[in-house]
């Protein structure tokens, strides 16, 4: 079918525009975190490419009018199913070179939906945006009202690290390009790394976009990224089709060879997996015993008795920080860095994810930059539950000797 603007601006006119799904795993643990959702026209029966959608809107000055028919019909399909604890949007950032767009929009349709802020991660693509001004402005008004803030198709553009320190993202999404054969190319993985370094210095989690190959996806992990997206697990589907078995044995068997692939790297940390876990057992057993009101003094007790901690904190069941962070005496904390605050979300972390899902307890991390102090450490998690019945997830962080 010739594709010409007649077409396009009925579809426009009709709204006939429905949406596909691609899933955003976690190796870790194996699950879904999250579907980003990738709008198409509808021609009596024929798909007509986002791509005709926008170029047509572009040039008849309607953009946002189309961004909002995607983003509504998003919502809408999302939250009749609600199977993945995220939906990731994509908002149209070059309107930004016009005007500041901080309408609330995207939270009157999430509202009318039932959707919860939190679980909407609005994906920008700061590199079609010139006005720096309004780009930081639309991130903070969003982050404001709850929504997660992702940075999308960032690649070795040299204004990168630029824009992350502009938007400080929640997540940072790498293109395509840098992962492409990525196991076999020199320069993309030292592109790669400097990405996710940034992301460990602000806190920000990561996602290699484009994963084609199995080898693709070891490299990336053993760089230190945090989940993944693109065809090798999943192509794009509707919500009836998206749970496959061959992704969850693709994730099995790329989990099967990452562990190889450590055994047999000679400079992987052997991790003391005991110590770790008695670490935490003992401050959940002096927890389980105490009243809400105590907790902040029982960590403060616990962390000044273990000189290989560097600091613990406490999670409710729903991602939210309910005690200070509480550090070691006397750390030392680098520039730009700071303890996370009561009240701050984890749920899309993964020490936070694979307890509440009961996918791995106790929960060990990889060494990361602490967001805490700038400083290498490994994060530790389990649960218990308080004298309400309501799970607690315990988090302690091990500094790196």
């Amino acid at each position: 079918m010739e594709i010409t603007s007649d077409i396009i601006r009925e579809v426009i006119e009709n709204k006939d525009i429905f949406v596909e799904f691609q899933p955003i795993y976690s190796l870790n643990t194996k699950k879904v975190i999250g579907l980003e959702s990738l709008a198409r026209g509808d021609y009596k029966g024929e798909i007509v490419s986002p791509y005709f959608l926008f170029s047509y809107a572009k040039e008849n000055g309607n953009v946002s009018e189309v961004d909002k028919i995607c983003r509504e019909k998003a919502m809408c399909a999302f939250a009749e199913e609600k199977s993945a604890p995220a939906l990731f949007i994509n908002f149209e950032t070059s309107v930004l070179n016009f005007s500041r767009q901080c309408s609330e929009d995207i939270v009157k349709t999430a509202s009318e939906y039932n959707l919860q802020p939190e679980n909407i991660v609005i994906e920008l693509d700061a590199s079609r945006v010139k006005d720096s001004f309004n780009l930081a402005t639309f991130a903070d008004f969003y982050r404001n009202q709850g929504f997660l803030i992702a940075m999308d198709n960032v690649s070795s553009d040299p204004d990168t690290a630029n824009r992350i320190m502009l938007i400080n993202p929640d997540i940072i999404k790498i293109d395509r390009a840098i992962v492409s054969n990525i196991e076999s190319n020199s320069y993309n993985q030292e592109v790669f790394k400097s990405i996710i370094n940034i992301a460990k210095r602000i806190g920000a989690m990561t996602v290699a976009e484009g994963v084609e190959t199995v080898d693709e996806v070891i490299t990336c992990m053993l760089m230190g990224v945090d989940y993944f997206q693109g065809f090798y697990f999943a192509r794009p589907e509707q919500f009836n089709y998206l749970f496959s078995n061959e992704a969850r044995l693709k994730l099995e068997d790329a989990a099967l060879r990452l562990n190889l692939s450590i055994k047999k790297n000679p400079t992987a940390v052997n991790v003391q997996i005991e110590t770790y876990k008695r670490i935490v057992y003992d401050l959940v057993t002096t927890l389980v015993a105490a009243d809400t009101e105590d907790y902040n003094s029982v960590l403060k007790k616990y962390v000044n008795e273990h000189k290989e901690i560097e600091c613990a904190f406490l999670i409710d069941e729903k991602g939210f920080q309910i005690t200070d962070t509480v550090m070691i005496p006397g750390i030392e904390i680098l520039e730009g860095y700071h303890p996370a605050p009561m009240g701050v979300n984890h749920d899309i972390k993964n020490y936070f994810y694979a307890i509440k899902e009961q996918i791995e307890d106790p929960f060990i991390s990889g060494w990361y930059i602490s967001a805490a102090t700038g400083k290498s450490c490994k994060t530790i998690s389990s649960h218990f539950f308080d004298k309400d019945n309501k799970m607690i997830v315990v988090c302690v962080d091990l500094k790196r000797r």
